[in-house]
Protein backbone atom coordinates (compact mmCIF):
# COMPACT_ATOMS: atom_id res chain seq x y z
CA UNK A 1 0.00 0.00 0.00
CA UNK A 2 2.83 2.36 0.92
CA UNK A 3 4.63 1.59 -2.35
CA UNK A 4 1.46 2.29 -4.37
CA UNK A 5 0.87 5.59 -2.53
CA UNK A 6 4.46 6.64 -3.13
CA UNK A 7 4.23 5.69 -6.80
CA UNK A 8 1.04 7.73 -7.25
CA UNK A 9 2.67 10.70 -5.51
CA UNK A 10 5.72 10.50 -7.76
CA UNK A 11 3.54 10.24 -10.87
CA UNK A 12 1.47 13.23 -9.74
CA UNK A 13 4.64 15.25 -9.15
CA UNK A 14 6.06 14.37 -12.57
CA UNK A 15 2.86 14.80 -14.51
CA UNK A 16 1.70 18.12 -13.01
CA UNK A 17 4.47 20.31 -14.51
CA UNK A 18 4.02 18.63 -17.91
CA UNK A 19 0.29 19.33 -17.89
CA UNK A 20 0.93 22.93 -16.80
CA UNK A 21 3.49 23.44 -19.56
CA UNK A 22 1.15 22.02 -22.21
CA UNK A 23 -1.51 24.57 -21.25
CA UNK A 24 0.96 27.33 -22.17
CA UNK A 25 2.18 25.96 -25.51
CA UNK A 26 1.32 27.93 -28.66
CA UNK A 27 1.50 26.62 -32.22
CA UNK A 28 2.11 29.39 -34.76
CA UNK A 29 3.39 29.99 -38.25
CA UNK A 30 3.67 32.12 -41.37
CA UNK A 31 3.54 31.31 -45.09
CA UNK A 32 4.83 33.77 -47.70
CA UNK A 33 4.71 32.82 -51.38
CA UNK A 34 4.80 34.83 -54.58
CA UNK A 35 5.73 35.37 -58.18
CA UNK A 36 9.14 36.78 -59.03
CA UNK A 37 10.28 38.19 -62.38
CA UNK A 38 13.99 39.00 -62.79
CA UNK A 39 15.17 40.72 -65.95
CA UNK A 40 18.73 39.36 -66.04
CA UNK A 41 20.10 36.17 -64.47
CA UNK A 42 23.23 35.18 -66.37
CA UNK A 43 21.98 37.15 -69.37
CA UNK A 44 18.44 35.72 -69.43
CA UNK A 45 15.15 36.78 -67.88
CA UNK A 46 13.55 34.44 -65.34
CA UNK A 47 10.05 33.96 -63.96
CA UNK A 48 9.47 31.77 -60.92
CA UNK A 49 7.20 30.97 -58.03
CA UNK A 50 9.19 31.51 -54.88
CA UNK A 51 8.68 31.26 -51.14
CA UNK A 52 10.10 33.25 -48.24
CA UNK A 53 9.67 36.65 -49.81
CA UNK A 54 7.91 39.01 -47.40
CA UNK A 55 9.40 37.24 -44.34
CA UNK A 56 10.63 33.67 -44.24
CA UNK A 57 7.97 30.98 -44.03
CA UNK A 58 8.00 29.09 -40.75
CA UNK A 59 6.03 27.07 -38.24
CA UNK A 60 6.84 26.70 -34.60
CA UNK A 61 5.91 26.06 -31.01
CA UNK A 62 6.63 28.24 -28.01
CA UNK A 63 5.72 27.90 -24.39
CA UNK A 64 6.26 29.27 -20.91
CA UNK A 65 5.87 28.02 -17.37
CA UNK A 66 5.41 30.37 -14.42
CA UNK A 67 7.92 29.39 -11.73
CA UNK A 68 6.78 32.05 -9.27
CA UNK A 69 8.44 35.18 -7.86
CA UNK A 70 8.72 36.76 -11.34
CA UNK A 71 10.58 33.76 -12.78
CA UNK A 72 9.56 31.61 -15.74
CA UNK A 73 10.88 28.86 -17.97
CA UNK A 74 10.48 29.10 -21.73
CA UNK A 75 11.18 27.30 -24.98
CA UNK A 76 10.93 28.04 -28.72
CA UNK A 77 11.12 25.52 -31.57
CA UNK A 78 10.86 27.16 -35.01
CA UNK A 79 11.24 25.48 -38.40
CA UNK A 80 11.80 27.33 -41.67
CA UNK A 81 10.58 25.89 -44.97
CA UNK A 82 10.06 26.72 -48.64
CA UNK A 83 6.33 26.60 -49.46
CA UNK A 84 6.95 26.30 -53.20
CA UNK A 85 8.76 22.96 -52.72
CA UNK A 86 7.88 21.90 -49.17
CA UNK A 87 11.53 21.45 -48.27
CA UNK A 88 13.21 22.56 -45.04
CA UNK A 89 15.29 25.74 -44.99
CA UNK A 90 18.34 26.78 -42.93
CA UNK A 91 20.56 23.98 -44.17
CA UNK A 92 17.73 21.41 -44.14
CA UNK A 93 17.45 21.56 -40.33
CA UNK A 94 14.25 20.52 -38.59
CA UNK A 95 14.28 23.59 -36.32
CA UNK A 96 16.73 25.76 -38.23
CA UNK A 97 15.25 29.13 -37.31
CA UNK A 98 15.27 28.57 -33.55
CA UNK A 99 15.65 25.79 -31.00
CA UNK A 100 16.06 27.30 -27.53
CA UNK A 101 15.25 26.71 -23.90
CA UNK A 102 15.83 29.16 -21.09
CA UNK A 103 14.90 31.01 -17.93
CA UNK A 104 13.50 34.51 -17.52
CA UNK A 105 13.20 36.98 -14.66
CA UNK A 106 10.99 40.07 -14.94
CA UNK A 107 13.69 42.26 -13.41
CA UNK A 108 17.01 40.82 -14.58
CA UNK A 109 16.21 39.53 -18.05
CA UNK A 110 16.30 36.28 -19.99
CA UNK A 111 18.95 33.64 -20.70
CA UNK A 112 18.38 31.13 -23.51
CA UNK A 113 20.45 28.23 -24.83
CA UNK A 114 20.42 26.57 -28.27
CA UNK A 115 20.20 27.86 -31.85
CA UNK A 116 19.11 31.48 -32.32
CA UNK A 117 19.77 34.69 -34.26
CA UNK A 118 22.86 36.77 -33.46
CA UNK A 119 22.47 39.91 -31.35
CA UNK A 120 23.39 42.29 -34.18
CA UNK A 121 20.65 41.10 -36.52
CA UNK A 122 18.12 41.21 -33.70
CA UNK A 123 19.19 44.76 -32.80
CA UNK A 124 19.52 46.43 -36.23
CA UNK A 125 17.31 44.57 -38.70
CA UNK A 126 14.27 46.71 -37.89
CA UNK A 127 15.94 49.70 -39.59
CA UNK A 128 16.38 47.82 -42.88
CA UNK A 129 13.77 48.42 -45.59
CA UNK A 130 13.88 44.73 -46.57
CA UNK A 131 12.68 43.77 -43.09
CA UNK A 132 10.13 46.58 -42.86
CA UNK A 133 8.42 46.19 -46.23
CA UNK A 134 10.74 45.45 -49.19
CA UNK A 135 10.79 41.62 -49.31
CA UNK A 136 14.27 40.31 -50.25
CA UNK A 137 15.81 43.75 -50.85
CA UNK A 138 18.56 43.29 -48.28
CA UNK A 139 22.15 44.55 -48.68
CA UNK A 140 24.02 42.70 -51.43
CA UNK A 141 24.85 39.17 -50.34
CA UNK A 142 23.41 39.98 -46.90
CA UNK A 143 27.05 40.81 -46.15
CA UNK A 144 26.19 42.02 -42.62
CA UNK A 145 23.82 39.09 -41.87
CA UNK A 146 21.01 41.41 -40.81
CA UNK A 147 18.43 39.43 -42.78
CA UNK A 148 19.71 37.02 -41.20
CA UNK A 149 20.97 34.39 -43.64
CA UNK A 150 22.86 32.44 -40.94
CA UNK A 151 21.85 31.69 -37.35
CA UNK A 152 24.06 30.74 -34.43
CA UNK A 153 24.22 27.17 -33.13
CA UNK A 154 25.71 26.10 -29.76
CA UNK A 155 24.78 29.53 -28.43
CA UNK A 156 23.79 31.23 -25.19
CA UNK A 157 21.95 34.55 -25.23
CA UNK A 158 21.29 37.13 -22.55
CA UNK A 159 18.69 39.85 -23.14
CA UNK A 160 17.45 42.47 -20.72
CA UNK A 161 15.26 45.57 -20.72
CA UNK A 162 16.07 48.37 -18.26
CA UNK A 163 13.68 51.23 -18.77
CA UNK A 164 14.26 52.56 -22.29
CA UNK A 165 17.49 50.60 -22.72
CA UNK A 166 17.50 47.09 -24.15
CA UNK A 167 20.64 44.93 -24.36
CA UNK A 168 21.42 41.60 -26.02
CA UNK A 169 24.50 39.43 -26.32
CA UNK A 170 24.92 36.05 -28.01
CA UNK A 171 27.92 33.73 -27.84
CA UNK A 172 28.16 30.68 -30.10
CA UNK A 173 30.94 28.23 -29.23
CA UNK A 174 33.04 26.23 -31.67
CA UNK A 175 32.42 23.01 -29.71
CA UNK A 176 35.78 21.71 -30.93
CA UNK A 177 38.42 20.48 -28.52
CA UNK A 178 41.65 22.47 -28.71
CA UNK A 179 40.29 24.93 -31.30
CA UNK A 180 38.03 27.47 -29.56
CA UNK A 181 38.32 29.97 -32.44
CA UNK A 182 37.43 27.50 -35.21
CA UNK A 183 33.87 28.52 -36.09
CA UNK A 184 32.77 30.57 -33.11
CA UNK A 185 30.60 33.69 -32.90
CA UNK A 186 30.19 36.63 -30.52
CA UNK A 187 27.70 39.49 -30.89
CA UNK A 188 26.33 42.29 -28.75
CA UNK A 189 23.76 45.00 -29.30
CA UNK A 190 21.93 47.79 -27.47
CA UNK A 191 18.79 49.82 -28.25
CA UNK A 192 17.51 52.99 -26.63
CA UNK A 193 13.88 53.94 -27.28
CA UNK A 194 12.07 57.04 -26.09
CA UNK A 195 8.76 58.18 -27.54
CA UNK A 196 9.03 58.32 -31.35
CA UNK A 197 12.82 57.82 -31.30
CA UNK A 198 14.82 54.58 -31.45
CA UNK A 199 18.62 54.34 -31.63
CA UNK A 200 20.71 51.15 -31.79
CA UNK A 201 24.30 49.97 -32.13
CA UNK A 202 25.74 46.47 -32.44
CA UNK A 203 28.82 44.34 -33.17
CA UNK A 204 29.23 40.79 -34.51
CA UNK A 205 32.54 38.91 -34.67
CA UNK A 206 32.86 35.53 -36.43
CA UNK A 207 35.99 33.34 -36.46
CA UNK A 208 36.30 30.78 -39.29
CA UNK A 209 32.54 30.82 -40.04
CA UNK A 210 31.34 27.87 -42.10
CA UNK A 211 34.60 26.08 -41.35
CA UNK A 212 35.10 22.88 -43.33
CA UNK A 213 37.10 21.45 -40.43
CA UNK A 214 34.33 22.11 -37.90
CA UNK A 215 30.85 21.81 -39.40
CA UNK A 216 29.43 21.35 -35.89
CA UNK A 217 30.51 24.85 -34.86
CA UNK A 218 28.53 28.07 -34.42
CA UNK A 219 27.80 28.72 -38.12
CA UNK A 220 27.48 26.05 -40.79
CA UNK A 221 25.17 24.97 -43.58
CA UNK A 222 23.70 28.42 -44.17
CA UNK A 223 26.69 30.76 -43.96
CA UNK A 224 27.05 33.10 -46.93
CA UNK A 225 24.23 31.67 -49.04
CA UNK A 226 23.87 33.86 -52.17
CA UNK A 227 26.94 35.87 -51.13
CA UNK A 228 29.69 36.80 -53.62
CA UNK A 229 32.00 37.74 -50.73
CA UNK A 230 32.77 34.57 -48.76
CA UNK A 231 35.77 33.57 -50.87
CA UNK A 232 38.94 35.47 -51.71
CA UNK A 233 39.05 36.49 -55.39
CA UNK A 234 42.81 35.88 -55.31
CA UNK A 235 42.88 32.22 -54.26
CA UNK A 236 39.31 31.18 -53.51
CA UNK A 237 40.19 30.82 -49.81
CA UNK A 238 37.41 31.00 -47.26
CA UNK A 239 36.85 33.52 -44.47
CA UNK A 240 39.20 33.47 -41.48
CA UNK A 241 37.36 36.25 -39.67
CA UNK A 242 34.31 38.40 -40.33
CA UNK A 243 33.73 41.46 -38.15
CA UNK A 244 30.62 43.57 -38.60
CA UNK A 245 29.54 46.66 -36.73
CA UNK A 246 26.74 49.10 -37.24
CA UNK A 247 24.24 51.62 -35.96
CA UNK A 248 20.72 52.62 -36.85
CA UNK A 249 17.96 54.97 -35.86
CA UNK A 250 14.32 55.70 -36.62
CA UNK A 251 11.77 58.41 -35.96
CA UNK A 252 8.03 57.79 -36.05
CA UNK A 253 6.19 60.81 -37.42
CA UNK A 254 2.50 61.48 -37.06
CA UNK A 255 0.02 59.91 -39.50
CA UNK A 256 1.75 56.51 -39.72
CA UNK A 257 5.09 57.59 -41.20
CA UNK A 258 8.48 56.27 -40.08
CA UNK A 259 11.93 57.35 -41.27
CA UNK A 260 14.93 55.04 -40.73
CA UNK A 261 18.69 55.35 -41.20
CA UNK A 262 21.15 52.45 -41.07
CA UNK A 263 24.90 52.01 -41.40
CA UNK A 264 26.87 48.77 -41.23
CA UNK A 265 30.51 47.97 -41.92
CA UNK A 266 31.79 44.45 -42.62
CA UNK A 267 35.46 43.46 -42.66
CA UNK A 268 36.28 40.09 -44.27
CA UNK A 269 39.72 38.62 -43.54
CA UNK A 270 40.40 35.62 -45.77
CA UNK A 271 42.53 32.61 -44.96
CA UNK A 272 45.06 33.66 -47.63
CA UNK A 273 45.64 36.92 -45.66
CA UNK A 274 43.78 39.10 -48.16
CA UNK A 275 40.72 41.09 -47.19
CA UNK A 276 37.61 43.01 -48.21
CA UNK A 277 35.84 45.90 -46.48
CA UNK A 278 32.20 46.73 -47.24
CA UNK A 279 30.16 49.65 -45.93
CA UNK A 280 26.38 49.77 -46.33
CA UNK A 281 24.48 53.06 -46.08
CA UNK A 282 20.69 52.93 -46.11
CA UNK A 283 17.83 55.41 -45.79
CA UNK A 284 14.19 54.34 -45.87
CA UNK A 285 10.68 55.60 -45.22
CA UNK A 286 7.36 53.81 -44.69
CA UNK A 287 3.88 55.34 -44.62
CA UNK A 288 0.33 54.07 -44.12
CA UNK A 289 -1.80 55.71 -46.80
CA UNK A 290 -4.81 54.12 -45.11
CA UNK A 291 -5.16 51.80 -42.13
CA UNK A 292 -4.86 48.89 -44.60
CA UNK A 293 -2.33 50.12 -47.19
CA UNK A 294 1.34 50.67 -46.38
CA UNK A 295 3.87 51.97 -48.91
CA UNK A 296 7.60 52.46 -48.55
CA UNK A 297 10.95 52.74 -50.15
CA UNK A 298 14.64 52.48 -49.39
CA UNK A 299 17.95 53.39 -50.98
CA UNK A 300 21.12 51.40 -50.24
CA UNK A 301 24.67 52.30 -51.22
CA UNK A 302 27.36 49.65 -50.68
CA UNK A 303 30.99 50.74 -50.93
CA UNK A 304 33.76 48.13 -50.96
CA UNK A 305 37.52 47.76 -51.27
CA UNK A 306 39.74 44.67 -51.74
CA UNK A 307 43.19 45.06 -50.22
CA UNK A 308 44.73 42.42 -52.53
CA UNK A 309 44.28 44.36 -55.78
CA UNK A 310 42.86 47.71 -54.70
CA UNK A 311 39.59 47.13 -56.57
CA UNK A 312 36.68 49.21 -55.28
CA UNK A 313 33.32 47.60 -56.09
CA UNK A 314 30.19 49.64 -55.42
CA UNK A 315 26.47 48.98 -55.66
CA UNK A 316 23.41 51.21 -55.67
CA UNK A 317 20.05 49.65 -54.80
CA UNK A 318 16.49 51.00 -54.83
CA UNK A 319 13.63 49.20 -53.03
CA UNK A 320 9.98 50.21 -53.57
CA UNK A 321 7.01 48.41 -52.02
CA UNK A 322 3.28 48.42 -51.31
CA UNK A 323 1.55 46.13 -48.82
CA UNK A 324 -2.23 45.76 -48.46
CA UNK A 325 -3.57 44.15 -45.27
CA UNK A 326 -6.90 42.34 -45.57
CA UNK A 327 -6.61 41.60 -41.86
CA UNK A 328 -3.95 41.24 -39.15
CA UNK A 329 -3.21 37.77 -40.52
CA UNK A 330 -3.40 38.12 -44.32
CA UNK A 331 -1.83 40.63 -46.70
CA UNK A 332 -0.70 40.92 -50.33
CA UNK A 333 2.39 42.81 -51.45
CA UNK A 334 4.05 44.26 -54.55
CA UNK A 335 7.79 44.99 -54.46
CA UNK A 336 10.18 46.37 -57.05
CA UNK A 337 13.96 46.04 -56.62
CA UNK A 338 16.71 47.54 -58.77
CA UNK A 339 20.46 47.17 -58.26
CA UNK A 340 23.23 48.91 -60.21
CA UNK A 341 26.88 47.87 -59.97
CA UNK A 342 29.45 50.65 -60.12
CA UNK A 343 33.17 51.20 -59.71
CA UNK A 344 35.05 47.91 -60.08
CA UNK A 345 31.97 45.74 -59.54
CA UNK A 346 31.33 43.59 -62.62
CA UNK A 347 27.76 42.41 -61.95
CA UNK A 348 24.61 43.03 -59.95
CA UNK A 349 23.12 40.34 -57.71
CA UNK A 350 19.93 40.79 -55.74
CA UNK A 351 19.51 38.53 -52.73
CA UNK A 352 18.54 34.87 -53.36
CA UNK A 353 19.13 35.42 -57.10
CA UNK A 354 21.94 34.49 -59.45
CA UNK A 355 24.24 37.28 -60.73
CA UNK A 356 23.48 39.26 -63.87
CA UNK A 357 25.86 39.31 -66.83
CA UNK A 358 25.78 43.10 -66.78
CA UNK A 359 26.01 45.87 -64.21
CA UNK A 360 22.28 45.99 -63.47
CA UNK A 361 19.49 43.72 -62.31
CA UNK A 362 15.79 44.44 -61.72
CA UNK A 363 13.14 42.36 -60.02
CA UNK A 364 9.37 42.49 -59.60
CA UNK A 365 7.77 40.55 -56.73
CA UNK A 366 4.05 39.98 -56.13
CA UNK A 367 2.89 37.70 -53.34
CA UNK A 368 0.69 36.81 -50.41
CA UNK A 369 1.50 36.31 -46.72
CA UNK A 370 -0.67 34.52 -44.18
CA UNK A 371 -0.01 34.19 -40.45
CA UNK A 372 -1.56 31.59 -38.19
Amino acid sequence: MKKRTLSLAVLATLSAPAAFAQSNVTLYGLISEGYVYTNNVGGKSMSELKGNLQQGSRWGMRGTEDLGNGNSALFVLESGFSPDTGTSAQGNRLFGRAAVVGLSNKTWGTVTFGRQADAMSQTLQGYESAIQIAATGTHIGDNDNLFPTARISNSVQYSGQFGGLGVKTVYGSSDRAGAPSDNRSFSIGATWAQGPWALSAALHDLRRPGSSTNTAGAVSGDYGAFSPFIASPTSGAGVARQTTSGAGGSYALAAGTKVSLLFTHTDFKYIDNTGLKLSNYEASVTHFLTTALQVGGGYVFTDGKYDSNGNKPKWHQLNLAADYFFSKRTDVYLVGLYQKAAGDAHFAQLFATGPSDSKSQAQLIAGIRHKF
